[in-house]
């Protein structure tokens, strides 16, 4: 019995006769899942531990994201100290050795009925069968698209994760921090799918062919050759055998790493078939690049519609704040946060994001004399230290005259005033 069936499709051979029974329980859980795109998840997680921790945030924060490594850097960037961490993975046979020189001596394994601790780590060996306590707990699912290991199915392991923290008030909200894969979109799932049943069917026909042949005729056959060089193919007991189920693996990996993954519409898509509500979307590629570079390239457009979209889709539940999301953008570039205030989204749209318009349209709104008013329109559009002509001058004074509604001839001696 499971709790996370797999698509019917691609369960095992020697399951598929077995008879089905769904279980639909009455009182089933909603699960929100803030979804967070990000192309550095690391850097972001680094980001939500030290918000926690600085800002004293009641929040304990459970990371699940299958990769020792992975933890190990997050734990230096964000310089934690080994009372405020507790590290899940795994110690059996060789990985307790070895995962234990990743993290370092200071950072010991623990198991996941340790007392928990502010940020508190898991690999694969807790995604399932263990339960964890913690009212102030909050799930964050980590996949990088960069470390196929930590590609999660959203039918099965995925869900098996939502369902780790046992009373915490926020067990209802998912956080999954991801970036997408970076495999060629060159092949679809539905080709990758046609292609391996052809494969498969090749296999079967070449296995059919073999083990027609007597039983000396095989032997023989058999011993000449060192290995079978065929996909899904293996000699068990003088005979071919074709296993069904390591296509189906591939299909199923395939689809996870290959097609779920490698787009945000592909795995929103995913989640919302699986039942899951997604109430928050991608993580702003536009703070990203304005906080790691202060000379980040982005348009007017870029800053004002992520603007628009922080100020519009506050979710009920983040660690982040959306309003200092705001201020980083207002700090930087405070014309973004005067026109939103002063003339609206409405407005900004219909002058097509054009600097120059938004300036003009702001400085007709001043509460100032109109001769001001012209002064700072002159300021702001005529370029300093270069020979203008009359007529370039005429017409910038003129289409200064018609936005004020001043019903005047410019001429380029109006400049003496």
């Amino acid at each position: 019995m499971t709790a996370t069936p797999i698509e019917q499709e691609y369960v095992l051979e020697e399951l598929k006769h077995l008879p089905v029974c769904e279980i639909n329980w009455p009182h089933l859980t909603e699960l929100n899942v803030r979804s967070r795109q990000t192309s550095k998840p690391a850097h972001y997680i680094v980001k939500m531990c030290r918000k926690i921790l600085d800002k004293g945030l009641p929040h304990n924060l459970h990371i699940f994201v299958n990769s020792v490594e992975f933890t190990a850097k997050v734990i230096d960037l964000a310089e934690l100290a080994p009372a405020q961490v507790k590290i899940v993975c795994s110690v059996s046979g060789d990985n307790g050795e070895s995962n234990q020189r990743k993290l370092g001596e200071d950072y010991p394994i623990g198991q996941p009925s340790d007392p928990v601790r502010k940020i508190n780590f898991y690999t694969s060996t807790s995604f399932e069968g263990c339960d964890i306590y913690d009212k102030n707990g909050v799930t964050c699912i980590v996949s990088d698209g960069n470390k196929s290991h930590t590609l999660l199915d959203i039918s099965t392991l995925f869900t098996q994760i939502c369902g780790r923290l046992r009373d915490s008030q926020y067990k209802g909200e998912i956080i999954h921090v991801f970036s997408t894969t970076r495999y060629s979109p060159e092949v679809t799932l539905d080709e990758f799918v046609a292609s391996t049943k052809k494969v498969l069917a090749e296999a079967v026909s070449y296995a059919d062919e073999i083990n027609q042949l007597s039983d000396t005729a095989r032997e023989k056959t058999l011993s000449k050759i060192k290995y079978i060089n065929e996909q899904y193919i293996r000699i068990e007991d003088n005979r071919l055998l074709v296993d069904k189920n390591l296509a189906n693996m591939d299909i199923v990996n395939f689809k996870i790493c290959r097609h779920i993954y490698s787009t945000y519409v592909n795995l929103t898509n995913e989640l919302q078939r699986n039942g899951y509500k997604i109430t928050c979307h991608t993580f702003s590629h536009i703070i990203e690049k304005i906080e790691d570079k202060s000379n980040a390239r982005v348009t007017f457009q870029e800053l004002f519609d992520e603007y628009h979209r922080l100020k519009t889709t506050q979710p009920f539940f983040s660690l982040e704040s959306y309003e200092e999301l705001c201020t980083q953008i207002a700090v930087r570039y405070p014309l973004v946060k005067q026109a939103y205030d002063e003339l609206g989204t409405t407005q900004v749209q219909a002058l097509k994001y054009h600097v120059g318009n938004i300036k003009r349209e702001l400085i007709k709104r001043l509460p100032t004399p109109t001769e001001h008013k012209i002064v700072k329109m002159i300021n702001a559009t005529l370029t300093k230290q270069t020979p203008l002509t009359k007529s370039e001058v005429k017409a910038t004074l003129q289409r200064i005259y018609d936005d004020l509604g001043i019903k005047q001839t410019a001429k380029a001696s109006d400049l003496n005033k």
